[in-house]
Formats: structure tokens, C-alpha cells, sequence
């Protein structure tokens, strides 16, 4: 009986010893092609997820690297716009997609105030999203219609120093040329009716047809507007004046220390493999340097920054807290 016992004893630490040797093994295979596949990237197409409806900010600095990025990649890279809910449809859907580089995503500005803006999201943006590259950013403008009155920015100071007696319009509670505006008002003193609408376009429309007084919009957006003579610019939100624009002062001359950006930066889903990231952002960025590709959005109104991983990470972490302080300043109605 006891040399029986035994026996089965050691048939039994036999099988567990077997048993461990092949989900060992299991455990092998399934982290090499996990490994194969990291170095092999890419090995297919790449998608492009933009959250905004084309013709956009987003969308035109996507069109401009999209080639680029193909030839640099040796595969299609395809843009899926996304629009809805202020970006974070597609946000959403770049955040659940399988972190193996095959899905990548690119925001603007507003990426980093979503938490505050919809405090319900289904995602973490700090957590399921992690930056690749700080591609571009843009001065923002403060325009008004070319029949104004106002035709200095003292002008408009002078008359939103009187409670609801200046409007300006926004794409929407907590967007950019909303938060961009109220930190105007802060530094100058005065006040403005906020006047949200669903888009740049529509915006824009009512701006051109005087039925709001003014907006704080990207270069890029107003400025074909400026040069056609359809809207005045009275200040832009950078440091200094912009080359484009070079009548037109900046904020910080009247309220020092003043400045602000539109920008644009590539995400993917947080656990990506680093060096997909990397390869990334260096393919993203040196499409973004090619002297033809920086032209074309120089002449847009984009100036390219082409930062890394950690450079875009910095750029969220710092917008976030910048804007979240100032929502909660201005008591900003949100979601």
C-alpha cells in the first residue's frame, strides 16, 4: 500500500511538473509574437482616427502628413473621421482599440479639457491615451465682423468694460475659443456674452453676418477670412505678432504675459509598445519637416513644432491644468 501511495505521488508531481512546463511554453509563444509583431511594425495598414468632421483643423494638418507617413510607414495610412459629442466619439474609439499602433488617433486643444468639459467619459484620458507627438500649433485671433465698430482692440476693450454689451461666439462650452475668450476677459477686466454654436462653420457664418460681435478663433481658420477683408483682426494670442499678420498687435502688448494656442498632437492607446511610439513620432515628425509638407502649413497659419512622446505628454498635462484651473475660476457651465 505504501509503495502504491508513493507512486501515484510521483505520477501525480510527474503530471503538475508537465502540466507547468506547458503553460510555460504557452506563455512563450504567446509573448513572441506579441514581441515579433512590436519589432516587425507595421505590417499593415495604419488608421487614423480624427474625432472631427473633415475640413476641419485636425483634419487639413492629417491630409498634409498623410502621404508622408505612408511612405515612411511602407503602408496606407487611412484617416476615419469620427466627428461627435466635441471629439470624444472618436477619442473614445481610439482609447478601445487594441494598443499595437495599428489605430492612432489626433486631437487638438480640446483633448485636454475633456475631463473637465464631460466629466462622465467613458475613457481616462491620462490613463487609456498616451501622446506620440506634439506635431503643430497655431496662434488664435480675436476678429470681428469687417462692418464693426470696433476698430482696435482698445475699442473692443472700452466696450465690453459694460456688462452684456459684447457677444462672441465658440464652437461649444468648454472649447477653446470659449476658454481662450473668458482668459481674455480675465486679464483685460471686461466681460463677454457667450454665444456657443455646433461648429467652426456655423460660427463663423453668423460672425461674417454680424449677428455676433466677435470670436477668438485659430489662424488658420480666420485667416482667409482677414486677408479677404470679410473680418477684422484686432489682436492675436502669441507672445509676439505674427509674420502674417504683422499689423496686427498681440495681446501681451496691452496685458503682458498673455499667450495662447490652438494645437494638434497624435495619440495612440497607452499601452503601445514604446518603440511603435517612437518609430511613430519620428516618421510623423520628419513628415512634418519636409520643407514642401511645413510650407504648405506655414502658409496655413500652423507653425511645426514636431515634438516627441514625452514633449505632447507635457504639452496635456500642462493644458489641463492651465484650463481646468480657469473653468472653475469663470464657473464655465460644462456637461
Amino acid at each position: 500500500m505504501e509503495t502504491t501511495a508513493k507512486m501515484t505521488m510521483t505520477h501525480a508531481r510527474r503530471r503538475l511538473a508537465a502540466t507547468a512546463g506547458i503553460l510555460a511554453a504557452i506563455a512563450v509563444a504567446m509573448a513572441a509574437p506579441a514581441s515579433a509583431r512590436a519589432e516587425n511594425w507595421p505590417a499593415k495598414p495604419v488608421t487614423l482616427i480624427v474625432p472631427y468632421a473633415a475640413g476641419g483643423t485636425v483634419d487639413k494638418v492629417a491630409r498634409q502628413v498623410q502621404d508622408g507617413l505612408r511612405k515612411r510607414l511602407a503602408q496606407p495610412v487611412m484617416i476615419d473621421n469620427r466627428a461627435g459629442a466635441g471629439g470624444t466619439i472618436g477619442t473614445g474609439q481610439i482609447a478601445r482599440s487594441a494598443a499595437d499602433g495599428y489605430t492612432i488617433g489626433m486631437v487638438f486643444d480640446a483633448f485636454a479639457t475633456e475631463p473637465y468639459v464631460y466629466p462622465k467619459l467613458p475613457y481616462a484620458s491620462h490613463k487609456d491615451l498616451t501622446g506620440v507627438s506634439y506635431m503643430v500649433r497655431s496662434p488664435m485671433v480675436l476678429v470681428v465682423p469687417a462692418s464693426s465698430p470696433y476698430k482696435t482692440l482698445q475699442d473692443y476693450v472700452a466696450a465690453a468694460k459694460k456688462p452684456n454689451a459684447v457677444s462672441y461666439a465658440s464652437v461649444g462650452a468648454g472649447s477653446s475659443n470659449q476658454l481662450v475668450a473668458e482668459l481674455f476677459h480675465e486679464a483685460a477686466g471686461t466681460s463677454g456674452i457667450h454665444t456657443p454654436y455646433k461648429g467652426g462653420g456655423p460660427a463663423i457664418n453668423d460672425l461674417l453676418g454680424g449677428h455676433v460681435d466677435s470670436m477668438i478663433a485659430s489662424l488658420p481658420l480666420v485667416l482667409p477670412y482677414v486677408q479677404a477683408g470679410k473680418l477684422r483682426a484686432l489682436a492675436v494670442t502669441a507672445r509676439q505678432r505674427d509674420a502674417r499678420l504683422p499689423a496686427v498687435p498681440a495681446v501681451a502688448e496691452a496685458y503682458k504675459g498673455f499667450e495662447a494656442y490652438s494645437w494638434v498632437a497624435m495619440i495612440a492607446p497607452a499601452k503601445t509598445p514604446p518603440n511603435v511610439v517612437s518609430k511613430l513620432a519620428a516618421d510623423v515628425n520628419a513628415t512634418l519637416r519636409d520643407p514642401a509638407i511645413a510650407k504648405v502649413l506655414a502658409d496655413g497659419g500652423f507653425e511645426v513644432i514636431a515634438g516627441d512622446a514625452a514633449q505632447a505628454n507635457k504639452l496635456i498635462q500642462e493644458e489641463s491644468a492651465r484650463w481646468g484651473r480657469l473653468i472653475k475660476a469663470r464657473h464655465i457651465a460644462t456637461e
